[in-house]
């Protein structure tokens, strides 16, 4: 559980950084992105969004037997000296929010003070409904809110890409992940204003809060989580992803019934992707093929989607043949290929892919394809 104390906190409340100043620059002359003709991007824009701090249930078999009739249950999120410590560290966004929240302005003799006094006495309630906090943002033009999310955007895809199996590398990925997020967060003060400025300032507080779980992957694994994230904006965004990739999904499962040679080597990727043993699978019947295709499009639209979508995606199909039968070997534990002779095809299957395409190498690969005709 958090530390409940920063009085020993120092207030970040010196000269502006160079590096401040060099964020400030980057973003208020950012890389116009592909807009509607109709659009101005200096116009100003507001980012509405809210999200919501929720209780980690985890009662006893009581509580759960009765619910109905306990009084219930609220948690408080208290302060923390890390997060204290990290949001006052920014001269600059101190200075632009805190004026209003504690009503002095940052050149009065006691605003630091009362800053200390602030962050020290934080006590959020959650209740069983959970605690909203309105952190929309008003952009002083589109371009700014254009440049944010695009950094957003990156760092959350870049945690989205760390396997979910190995907990250790994906609770260093989360570390990563809510720094860069701080640090983006620290930079919007200078193009525009939060719509609720406490609320803002306790999702940052709540974002650097051990206590609080940013994936609820670490709920089960963490014994000291009380409270998780629920992004209400990300996760509608998410939701409507995922629709978008179950339906083009299905469109693309349609489009490899039609083509033999097409669903032949879609399959043969879903294989290798799944570590299906592609000729025993490429044994089974029609319908057992279709319906495990079938499923997996549904199940992993998104992966299929990658799959289908490969314009090579026919050759690498004939060159995952090849490695099956002998023909070409890729190393154990690693991605490269060879000939069954040990002459060296590419480091992975893009390289190899690379390597049938060459002119230098068509009578190797006609006689590849020729041995395939012969089996």
């Amino acid at each position: 559980m958090e530390g409940s104390s920063v009085a020993g906190a120092k207030f970040g409340l010196g000269t502006a950084s160079k590096k401040e100043d060099e964020e400030k620059e980057e973003i208020v002359n950012p890389v116009v992105p592909p807009v509607k003709e109709d659009e101005d991007l200096d116009m100003p824009y507001t980012d509405t969004r809210t999200v919501t701090i929720a209780l980690v249930k985890n009662y006893s078999d009581f509580r759960r037997a009765n619910e109905k009739v306990m009084p219930k249950k609220t948690d408080y999120i208290g302060s923390s000296i890390t997060s204290s410590r990290t949001l006052s560290s920014s001269k600059g966004e101190i200075e632009a929010y805190m004026p209003a929240i504690i009503g002095l302005a940052s050149n009065n003799d006691n605003f630091v003070t009362r800053v200390k006094q602030y962050f020290n006495n934080i006590q959020i309630p959650v209740s069983e409904l959970g605690k909203t906090f309105d952190i929309s943002f008003r952009y002083d033009t589109k371009r700014d809110y254009y440049k944010i999310k695009a950094k957003e955007d990156a760092i959350n895809e870049e945690y989205d890409r760390v396997p979910r199996q190995d907990l250790t590398k994906l609770r260093e990925a989360l570390k990563e992940k809510i720094s860069k997020l701080n640090e983006l967060e620290s930079t919007k003060y200078m193009i525009g204003y939060p719509k609720n400025v406490e609320d803002y300032l306790m999702y940052r507080h709540c974002l650097l809060y051990n206590d609080i779980a940013k994936d609820i992957a670490f709920i089960n694994s963490d014994k000291n989580l009380r409270f998780y994230f629920k992004d209400n904006k990300k996760e509608a965004e998410k939701a409507q992803k995922q629709r978008l990739e179950i339906n083009k999904a299905k469109a693309n499962y349609l489009s490899c019934l039609n083509d033999d040679d097409l669903f032949t080597a879609v399959f043969i990727g879903y294989c290798s992707a799944t570590g299906m043993p592609i000729l025993t699978s490429l044994a089974l019947n029609d319908t057992e093929k279709q319906d495990r295709l079938d499923k997996f499009s549904t199940e992993q639209p998104a992966k299929f989607n990658k799959i289908f979508s490969n314009k090579d995606v026919k050759l690498a199909g004939t060159i995952e043949i090849l490695i099956a039968r002998g023909e070409l070997m890729r190393l154990p534990n690693n991605q490269n290929i060879l000939s069954s002779t040990g002459e060296f095809i590419g480091a992975n299957m893009g390289e190899a892919i690379n390597w049938f395409k060459n002119p230098e190498n068509n009578a190797a690969v006609t006689a590849y394809y020729n041995k395939l005709k012969l089996m």
